[in-house]
């Protein structure tokens, strides 16, 4: 049997100029869940994960709090959506959503229902279909590439973690936003794999983090 952790980037910059980039909790959240997984005895034979800088960052400081080198990749694949045009492209959209999470998740909501749809698809560079697909295709190859017994943990986002969990329950659309909507930083879901198959164990556990610092953007 081998595992697989996904682990949620840490939380980034909401509400600034460039969101893509961990806040000073968010380098911590990373080494705190490194630190738990060792204290757990996880000792991961590779890390992947997306493009993106939050998710690169969150990889280092896991790797600090693990204590230990190992091989890293990188799989455009577990590239999280783009939640900006998603909202971008709404008529009518609320200003406050550039600020105020609560307002900024409502509008993403509507965003990603229209998204999803499938009949606006010329307004998207990346459609809903290919965004599935090409997660799909990350969970395929690292499953793949993990001998009898390995273990890797993958760094992602929230929409390809809940699009994963969402697959391996056989669910869609109305799962995945559930899921979606509440998946927290470096929250951490865990998927085995062997003969029977590939499985959803956990999903967004995250009481490695004191409570007052579980955060969701």
């Amino acid at each position: 049997m081998s595992v697989l952790y996904l682990v949620r980037h840490g939380q980034a910059s909401f509400g600034t100029d460039d969101y893509d980039r961990l806040s000073d909790l968010g380098k911590e959240q990373s080494r705190v869940t490194g630190r738990f997984l060792a204290a757990q005895g996880v000792a991961p034979d590779r890390l992947i994960h997306g493009e993106m800088l939050r998710q690169r960052q969150t990889a280092e400081g896991l790797l600090e709090g693990l204590g230990m080198t190992i091989d890293t990749r990188v799989d455009a694949g577990w590239n999280e959506y783009s939640a900006w045009e998603i909202t971008g492209v709404l008529p009518e959209t609320d200003p406050r959503a550039k600020y105020d999470s609560k307002v900024f998740q409502a509008e993403l909501e509507r965003g990603c229902a229209r998204w999803a749809s499938g009949e606006h698809d010329e307004d998207y560079s990346e459609t809903y279909t290919q965004f599935t697909s090409r997660v799909d295709r990350a969970l395929d190859d690292a499953v793949a590439a993990m001998g009898s017994g390995e273990s890797t943990v993958v760094v992602s986002s929230a929409g390809a973690i809940a699009w994963t969990a969402a697959r391996l329950l056989g669910a869609g659309f109305d799962q995945w936003m559930a899921f979606n909507r509440v998946t927290i930083n470096t929250g951490i879901t865990k998927i085995i794999t062997g003969r029977g198959g590939t499985s959803l164990i956990s999903f967004n556990d995250h009481g490695h983090q004191a409570p007052q610092d579980a955060t969701y953007r």
